[in-house]
């Protein structure tokens, strides 16, 4: 057997990928922080530390459970601080025969890899994410040849192929009716409970230290000693639990709420989980048809069909109109707009209540 070297990016956390079925002697997965992605925009400092958190507890499991893994720090001395010239270094160091990787969700790392196919004298395998329930081009093969790309024309299809929120004869919806956003634009009540959020809070001092000496540039603020976001698969399927249990039942109806009394309402704050793959869509979305199914004399369709619409409609739909229309995507400015943005976007300093609360909150 060809010894392999797989990279596993920062958004590939997929515990259940096939990868990791069988640990073998001949595969050694490499994972990175580097330069070339914490620089190539500017992120959210919370956006950076989580990723960092994530990747090292992804490689620390990888590990415990006996596979190889090359694991590059920021400030690693081998680190050659992009993915392309990482992969190359180790290449060059070892004897490897074959390159392995899963395919990125990022045109710009797609671009990558396939100069790297182009550069290298060794075979190179790209694998499926085993993340997503519809295929990169899904999107292009439904709408072929058509004008309009509605995304409930592509929301109804996964309906029906998953068969979720269906009746018996897989074509029919449950009650008879596909979607329940007419039901999901109620104002906040001014008495309303709002539930605390669940806390998984970590000291991040020394991630943090790390950034700012490597000089990174980013957005927004952080609170070292108490960052607030799961990092693990466990966390987040206990996040999933607290979801279904305190704040389903008010999803739906309040999903597009806006007030200044609390910033996640009953929002499920999976998303994360979600994009970095340490939890997949399909098994969100069944765990909230069999919580429904279960509880209906407390939460009605409009809730469970709301928050599903989020992750099987526009998640996969926006997904699949990002393969459907890149590259030339990055370059359309459709209302020609070519001023910056105001400084008030930046750092929220403006009377304008609504933005500079919504701009604080972000930041």
């Amino acid at each position: 057997m060809a010894k392999e070297l797989r990279v596993i990016l920062g958004d590939q956390l997929n515990h259940k990928h096939t990868w990791f079925k069988e640990v073998s002697d001949e595969v050694v997965y490499l994972m990175m922080e580097c330069h070339s992605e914490t620089n190539y925009v500017r992120h959210h400092i919370q956006k950076i530390i989580g990723f960092f958190l994530a990747m090292r507890t992804f490689s620390k499991m990888l590990k415990e459970e006996g596979h190889q893994v090359v694991y590059l720090k920021l400030d690693d001395s081998e680190n050659q601080q992009s993915i392309a010239s990482n992969i190359k270094y180790q290449l060059k160091q070892n004897d490897f025969e074959k390159l392995g990787y899963q395919l990125p969700d990022e045109y710009r790392l797609d671009q990558v890899f396939e100069d790297l196919k182009s550069a290298l004298s060794l075979p190179v395998e790209a694998y499926d994410t085993e993340h997503f329930v519809s295929s990169r081009q899904t999107v292009s093969q439904i709408f072929e040849g058509k004008k309009q790309f509605l995304m409930e024309t592509f929301y109804r299809k996964m309906r029906k192929e998953h068969s979720v929120l269906m009746q018996d004869d897989g074509q029919t919806p449950i009650n008879g009716r596909w979607n329940y956003d007419a039901e999901n634009r109620k104002k906040l009540p001014k008495k309303i409970d709002l539930p605390k959020p669940k806390e998984y809070l970590r000291d991040v001092s020394s991630l943090l230290a790390l950034i700012e000496q490597n000089k990174i540039e980013t957005i927004g603020r952080v609170e070292a000693e108490a960052f607030d976001w799961p990092v693990t698969r466990a966390e987040f399927l206990d996040l999933l639990d607290h979801f279904l249990e305190v704040r389903f039942m008010n999803f739906g109806r309040y999903q597009d709420s806006m007030t200044d009394r609390d910033y996640l309402l009953f929002h499920s704050k999976l998303s994360f989980g979600l994009n970095t793959k340490l939890i997949d869509p399909l098994e969100v979305v069944q765990a909230a048809e069999a919580y429904w199914q279960a509880h209906q004399d407390e939460i009605d369709i409009a809730q469970v069909e709301g928050f599903i619409r989020q992750i099987l409609g526009w998640r996969e739909y926006m997904r699949g109109i990002y393969w459907a229309k890149m590259p030339e995507y990055r370059d359309l400015n459709y209302f020609e707009h070519d001023a910056a943005l105001p400084t008030w976007f930046w750092n929220g300093e403006t009377k304008m209540k609504c933005l500079s609360h919504s701009i604080n909150q972000s930041l």
